[in-house]
């Protein structure tokens, strides 16, 4: 399988926290990538079986067995966060040989927390206790140390993890699928092409290959097919991807998806992403994240068309606020947009801005005329920097 998952391994003797913070991880990165697994090596025991003991042959092949499992499953394209002592370092160089995308974060604790914190009175006992008479392989190349011993609370410790293996993990994403589908299902949208696609098609050639992020009913994805360009265009609405769907255009795919973590973002595979009205659509770390995988499915070269709403629309205020610049109101979520911000965003990413204007003219709707921005946004041939 091409897009294979990760594995997130959390390590550490036991009472380090591996539980706790591999949890939470857990459950933020579920937000962005619900294809996860949990795995805690104290709740996975018992289903190995009675053979699944604590002599030093039986731990050796409890681990080896955990880890085929959480290789089986990320060959199938599922993130797998695993939490375990598993003490040997021969099973996590196995791990580094044998399991494509590995991440291994070592949760350390000095003995004299572990001693206070005894949470399931092993190291009173003393006796077949890993770290105590039984010998720990500290390992050697994590990709990731996190000292805890209780300077820092677990969410601070999981955003520092995030920022280092996976940045921009939203904790919060927002989901406006039930009012586009009554939307898009009432056909009260124009299905004319929008002054923006006939702006940009004057950019494209045709023969290349377009990623739209939000098509909607379609208008400006079925304008771009008929100019002869291959085009896929994304939307969460079910009911406007069903429609598309059974018009059967010609060149063009629907995908009903979100556009935010959709995995068919496969390097160097698009010489366009076109957004309009969209980005306005989602929360800023999910901005963050979007712009980070457009900038890796484009080609070299390739280009990244934004017409979003801005900070100076007159709605910009209304209705209930949620988070900076973001309110709830007319029963759906819009988030208005700083130019230099976005502008900002795409350049830390790699982009070069080639276009970028604020003005009204841009997007009139009836008697409604509020300021857009638009901008055009170029993928140089640098990697992608973190944002």
């Amino acid at each position: 399988m091409e897009n294979k998952g990760t594995v997130y391994f959390f390590t550490g003797l036991s009472g380090a926290g591996k539980t706790t913070l591999g949890g939470l991880f857990c459950r933020r990165l579920k937000n962005t990538k619900p294809n996860v697994v949990y795995l805690d090596g104290d709740e996975i025991r018992p289903v190995f079986g009675e053979d699944s003991g604590y002599t030093q042959e039986e731990r050796l092949r409890w681990a080896g067995r955990i880890f085929r499992v959480c290789k089986m499953l990320s060959d199938q394209g599922i993130d797998v966060v695993c939490c375990s002592i598993a003490m040997f370092e021969s099973v996590r160089q196995w791990n580094r040989e044998n399991i494509q995308n590995y991440k291994e974060i070592y949760i350390r604790v000095n003995k004299e927390t572990l001693l206070a914190r005894n949470q399931k009175g092993l190291y009173t006992s003393g006796r077949n206790v890993v770290g105590i008479d039984i010998p720990f392989d500290e390992p050697k190349h994590p990709d990731l140390v996190i000292q805890n011993d209780g300077e820092k609370d677990p969410l601070t410790l999981v955003e520092e993890i995030e920022q280092v293996l996976y940045p921009y993990i939203v904790e919060n994403p927002i989901d406006n699928r039930a009012y586009w589908n009554q939307y898009y299902s009432n056909k009260v949208c124009a299905t004319h092409p929008s002054p923006f696609a006939n702006y940009v098609s004057t950019l494209v050639e045709p023969g290349r290959k377009m990623v739209e992020l939000g098509c909607g009913n379609g208008r400006d994805a079925v304008f771009f097919a008929q100019k002869g360009m291959q085009v896929t265009a994304l939307d969460l609405s079910e009911a406007a991807i069903q429609d598309l769907n059974q018009r059967g255009i010609e060149n063009a795919q629907f995908i009903c998806g979100d556009f935010v973590n959709w995995e068919g973002y496969t390097p160097e595979q698009y010489d366009y992403a076109y957004s309009r009205f969209t980005i306005h659509s989602i929360n800023q770390n999910q901005e963050h994240l979007l712009i980070q995988k457009v900038y890796t499915t484009l080609k070299a070269g390739g280009k990244f068309f934004i017409e979003v709403r801005s900070i100076h629309d007159p709605l910009c205020g209304k209705g209930e606020a949620l988070e900076r610049n973001a309110f709830f109101y007319d029963n759906h979520y819009r988030r208005f947009i700083v130019l230099e911000e976005l502008k900002q965003t795409l350049v830390q990413c790699g982009f070069l801005i080639e276009y970028a204007e604020e003005k009204t003219g841009f997007a009139p709707y009836g008697n409604d005329d509020p300021p857009v921005i638009r901008v055009v946004a170029v993928k140089q041939k640098e990697a992608c920097h973190e944002v």
